[in-house]
């Protein structure tokens, strides 16, 4: 049985873990002809809630910082020959927005990530986002590894 993904999603961040998902994710979708392509990265908002002023100015230099990402890797996958591209920024816990809230916004089929080493502590505390979202996606999940 032959499987096809009509709606891509690639989770990105600064990394070099994601820009090796990110490459996965332009070929997985060029193979799969009429296929949409979602670069989505979550602005992950536990990281304000320490903060004594919720300062509107860095979030606004923050997201802005953001959007030039996403647009320079949407450049690229258009370089690369996908047109049907939709660049997403959300805010929230990036394990649960990815896995859970866009995928069913968008009909999500494949949510492809990269993966970074962390120690056993800082996974305890932090988590890993990957895990998370292989533990709470309800499509397919493909975890790509920067060997």
């Amino acid at each position: 049985m032959s499987m096809t993904y009509k709606n891509i999603l690639v989770a990105v961040d600064e990394t070099n873990e994601s820009l090796v998902a990110f490459r996965r994710a332009v070929q997985v979708a060029l193979n799969n002809v009429g296929s949409r392509l979602y670069i989505v990265h979550v602005i992950d908002t536990r990281s304000f809630a320490f903060s004594e002023s919720y300062n509107f100015e860095m979030m606004e230099k923050f997201t802005n910082n953001k959007k030039d990402l996403l647009d320079s890797l949407e450049k690229k996958a258009q370089q690369s020959g996908l047109t049907n591209i939709k660049k997403i920024i959300e805010y929230g816990t990036p394990k649960h927005v990815i896995a859970r809230d866009i995928p069913q916004q968008e009909e999500v089929d494949l949510i492809i990530c990269g993966v970074k080493r962390k120690g056993e502590l800082a996974r305890f505390f932090l988590g890993s986002v990957s895990e998370g979202i292989l533990r709470n996606a309800r499509c397919d999940v493909l975890v790509v590894r920067n060997n």
